[in-house]
């Protein structure tokens, strides 16, 4: 075994575990493992998808059908009524069917809160559009909601009443 001049046994080893550390310290070595996966980023909502729910929504109700229209109700909105009641309340007393909403603008309140402006034949509304759980959902304005907390038969006997029962 040959030695080199001026050189000690064992310092290639320690130079190497020396150029190791260093790299280590100063971040070129890969990123750090933790043991877990990164979670992936949740989708973030988009306003023209909430104008899209609002569109199907109020193509829904202008056309019948009530199940899939309240079906693309938020959570908070599904316990004012039930389906069965919803579809049962619009089957007994329908509103004027074929006669389209006309959204006239939407405004992003928040990145989860999309309010639209309508109009249809000569009555005028806002509703809001809340993205919960990955989807935007539509929530009827409050006086409906608090109509369809009445109950369905009391509800069909003031709209009788009314005449607003086609």
């Amino acid at each position: 075994m040959r030695r080199e001049p001026n050189r000690r046994p064992g310092a290639r080893a320690g130079a190497l575990v020396l150029v190791t550390v260093a790299a280590l310290a100063t971040g070129c070595a890969s990123s750090p493992r933790t043991g877990a996966p990164t979670p992936p980023t949740p989708p973030q909502p988009q306003s023209l998808q909430a104008d899209s729910v609002a569109s199907q929504e109020f193509g829904l109700l202008a056309g019948g059908g009530w199940a899939p229209a309240w079906a693309l109700w938020s959570d908070s909105a599904q316990q004012a009524i039930s389906q069965a009641d919803f579809v049962r309340l619009n089957t007994e007393c329908r509103p004027p069917a074929g006669i389209a909403y006309v959204i006239d603008r939407s405004t992003t309140l928040d990145p989860a809160t999309v309010r639209v402006d309508w109009h249809r034949a000569g009555a005028t509304g806002s509703n809001t559009l809340l993205y919960q759980a990955g989807r935007w959902r539509f929530v009827p304005d409050e006086g409906a909601l608090a109509e369809y907390r009445l109950g369905v038969e009391p509800l069909v006997q003031q709209r009788r009443a009314a005449g607003s029962c086609h």
